[in-house]
């Protein structure tokens, strides 16, 4: 079996005031486990980003910086938007592509993900494109799954030898936000499923390269069972990463087997 890195990814959305980052980043210095053993990354409004990725390094953070969102073109006339180039030459790690909640209030669709998707790789930086459940609908009788439509135009540009650079971050969008989570069952069937659609669209080495991740009503009492799930590599986690004492519960439960 593949080895793959667990990535434990925060997204903080619109929450935090700058002395809370400050705050965040000082609380969980020294806590974190060894880059080999897993990656840790947190996602932030872009006024906060650059200051981030200096403070992280100046306390020697291992701790990767995401934007939540990001433009498919690198300049040019796109007021509110941020750029890809810009966001890797302050340091940026990557950027979430296509969260649910864009979909939803924004009406991102399935090409501009795409073009986002293609725009983070060509700049360097590591596209966790997001999944909801509708996509993977949900079948355990069904063992010939056809690629996911989400999946194929999302990655549609995307080159062989580069695939292995993206994150899947399966998200059901009713429990995105919710008290409780999927079942194991469900959220390893539908892990499987995207890793079999990856395998479709590329092969099955790369697909067995692509870390997929779960987000969902993660809490510091599921993340260990869910991290255990054979086919989920990681966690993209919202309200419970916003306490450092709870994140890094959930960081460590990685490390844990």
């Amino acid at each position: 079996m593949t080895k793959r890195t667990p990535l434990i990814i925060g997204n903080w959305k619109t929450n935090k005031k700058v002395d809370e980052v400050y705050e965040f980043l000082h609380e969980i210095q020294g806590k974190l486990p060894n880059v080999k053993q897993v990656q840790v990354g947190v996602a932030a409004q872009d006024v906060y980003l650059h200051e981030m990725v200096k403070y992280s390094e100046s306390l020697g953070l291992p701790i990767g910086v995401f934007a939540e969102n990001v433009h498919w073109a690198d300049e040019g006339s796109y007021t509110g938007e941020t750029s890809p180039a810009a966001l890797a030459d302050i340091g940026v790690t990557g950027s979430i592509v296509g969260h649910y909640e864009r979909r939803k209030m924004f009406k991102e669709t399935n090409g501009s993900v795409g073009l986002k998707v293609s725009a983070s790789l060509r700049n360097g930086l590591t596209p966790i494109v997001a999944i909801a459940e509708d996509t993977t609908r949900y079948n355990p009788e069904d063992v010939e799954m056809a690629p996911l439509t989400e999946i194929a135009v999302a990655l549609a540009g995307v080159e062989k030898s580069a695939a292995h650079r993206i994150v899947i971050a399966y998200e059901p969008a009713w429990a995105i936000g919710a008290t409780e989570a999927p079942s194991s069952e469900i959220i390893e069937h539908s892990g499987r499923v995207i890793r079999q659609s990856l395998a479709i669209l590329f092969s099955q080495d790369v697909a067995d390269k692509i870390r997929i991740q779960y987000g969902g009503s993660v809490t510091p009492d599921n993340a260990k069972s869910i991290l255990n799930l054979p086919d989920i590599d990681g966690l993209l986690i919202g309200r419970a990463s916003l306490e450092p004492a709870a994140f890094l519960k959930m960081v460590n439960a990685a490390t844990e087997g």
